[in-house]
Formats: structure tokens, sequence, C-alpha cells
């Protein structure tokens, strides 16, 4: 009886969550989130990884000195960050870093869309390790061809390489390690010139982004209530800015 009582407690919880989200959100908007979570949580199921769960930054093993400048961890959600490569279609072979990856959820799905190889950057060891645990497991069930590594690393200290192309960032940090990250990005448009895309999630410091890198386009996507703003910068065309398109909101 006790149990049972538990499990009634819990359901009544849920409901009350989910009608006061239908309240505050709208109906579309809630099952859109119920769904995506739904789909997060099936998606470790299948493929035996460890991406749904949330994390709090005490939990992260990471230094003290340094916890003034992390966040707890939440996954990117697999629904929208799938809609928004199919929006994008960047060519296939290339190579796609996400700064402060997490549990490298990003990276898995990234793998479904023809890039080379997949890089993550994270500075929680524990973090670090159920990434590297993540890609292993999935790409032996999966198969893919696509290269997964995983670096312990601090951003600041991570040197971008030349031949990465799309950077991925889910308003990971402060102000002041988004400007040294962006720095460090001009600095591999420099050594090597090419087309790179800014993937910005939740972008708090989408000003600063545009006032560094003079991006030659800015696309704004919303899906399933997800917001991304993606720049595209060429370093032949900096300063040779090309009109920015209207948003595109993708809500169904």
């Amino acid at each position: 009886m006790k149990r049972k009582a538990i499990y009634s407690s819990k359901a009544l919880s849920y409901a009350h969550t989910f009608f006061r989200r239908i309240k505050e959100r709208g109906t579309l908007a809630t099952l859109q989130y119920t769904l995506s979570y739904c789909v997060d949580y099936l998606f470790d199921m299948k493929y035996k990884t460890d991406t749904f769960s949330y994390v709090g930054l005490d939990a992260l093993g990471i230094d003290d000195a340094k916890k003034k400048q992390g966040y707890d961890y939440g996954p990117t959600h697999a629904v929208p960050l799938r809609k928004l490569f199919k929006a994008l279609r960047i060519q296939p072979g290339k190579v796609l870093v996400d700064l402060g990856c997490g549990k490298g959820k990003v990276l898995l799905i990234a793998s479904e869309f023809g890039f080379k190889e997949v890089r993550g950057v994270e500075f929680s060891p524990l973090l670090c390790d159920i990434a590297s645990n993540n890609c292993s497991t999935y790409k032996a069930r999966t198969k893919t061809n696509t290269v997964f590594s995983i670096h312990k690393s601090d951003v600041l200290d991570y040197r971008i390489k030349d031949d990465e192309d799309v950077f991925y960032l889910y308003d990971p940090f402060d102000a002041y390690i988004i400007k040294q990250v962006l720095k460090n990005i001009l600095a591999s448009l420099q050594r090597r010139k090419r087309k790179i895309w800014i993937i910005y999630h939740d972008a708090e410091f989408r000003g600063m982004v545009e006032e560094k890198m003079n991006p030659t386009t800015v696309f704004d996507f919303i899906f399933w209530g997800k917001e991304f703003v993606v720049f595209e910068v060429e370093q032949g065309e900096i300063g040779m800015r090309r009109p920015v398109p209207p948003s595109r909101d993708a809500l169904l």
C-alpha cells in the first residue's frame, strides 16, 4: 500500500507540472517539450548511453576556483538539434568541435549528418569519462564512420585546430571566456583561411560574437522552442557582410 501511495503521489505531481506548463506555455509548446524529453530518454535506452540526466555543478569534480565559471550539466535535446543540422545542410566531411561538450550528446547527433570527425572539449573529469564511454558505446552500436575524440581541457587552454569548421556552444561560459574563445578561433582563421560556422544555443553573448567575428551571415532558428543562432564566418570576406536573412521559425 505504501508503494502504491508513492506512485500515486508522483503521478499527481507530474500531472500538476504538466497542466501548469500548459497554462504558462500553451498546449503545443508543452506537448513539444514533453515529447522532446521522451525522445531523449529513448535515445539513451536505444544506444545504451548516458546523456539524459542532469548533473549539478558540485558533482562535476572540478576545482573550486573554476566553479565560478562552470554551470550545471544539461543536454542539448535531440529533436531540435537534428532539425537544425537538417536546415543548415553543411557539406559532409567537415570537423565539428563542441566547446563544453558535457556528456557528448551533440557529438553523437552530429555523427548522423556526415561529419568526418567530432571533438568534444570538457574540463569536468566526470563528464569527460561519461562522454568517452558514450562515444565508444554509440560508435559500436551504430557502426558510424565518424571519428570521435574527447579532450579533457579548459577551453582557454584548448588550441583551436586549423581543420575545425563547426563550433558548437551551448551557453557554456561567461563573457570573459567567450571573448578568449573567439580570439582563439580568429587566430586559427588567420593561420588557415576557410569558412566556418559557430552554432550558439541560448546565445547570451550574441552581440559579442557579432562584434568580434563580423560574420558574413547570421541565421536565427527556433525549433520546438529551442533557440539557436548560427554565424557563418568566411575569412576571405571579413568586412564584406551579406544581408542577414529573416529568422527561421520552425516550431512544427
